[in-house]
């Protein structure tokens, strides 16, 4: 990325290209490995993380109960219990559980760029 040497210091032209996003290349190659590592997961593993995000989608209704056992009855309880709604979700996210983050292009990538691949 070419930077006005006019305008800005060396110490900051670094700044600047440390904080530009990766080229498009670098993130698909980044994508492309971690799809080819997903692959090689056996049923086993498939099946403990299907398990796992099972249970971490379980934390939605156990946090929605817990929040309307312990708000009091008023106008506002419904909208803070179904807050609660939202927490599996992001055990899910946060814990980069495959099987449910909808996220399909990291595994489907490696399939479309080698359409020899056993599955």
């Amino acid at each position: 990325m070419p930077v006005d040497k006019k305008r800005v210091h060396e110490k900051q032209e670094d700044e600047i290209i440390d904080r530009t996003a990766p080229p498009g290349e670098v993130i698909y190659e980044a994508v492309y490995a971690e799809g080819e590592h997903e692959l090689e997961r056996n049923s086993l593993e498939l099946a403990f993380s299907g398990l796992a995000a099972g249970l971490s989608m379980g934390f939605s209704m156990v946090t929605e109960g817990i929040l309307q056992n312990h708000l009091p009855n008023t106008t506002w309880q419904p909208l803070i219990t179904k807050l609660g709604y939202s927490v599996g979700f992001l055990v899910v996210i946060l814990g980069r559980q495959q099987l449910f983050t909808k996220n399909t292009l990291t595994v489907i990538l490696p399939l479309l760029r080698n359409k020899k691949i056993d599955i």
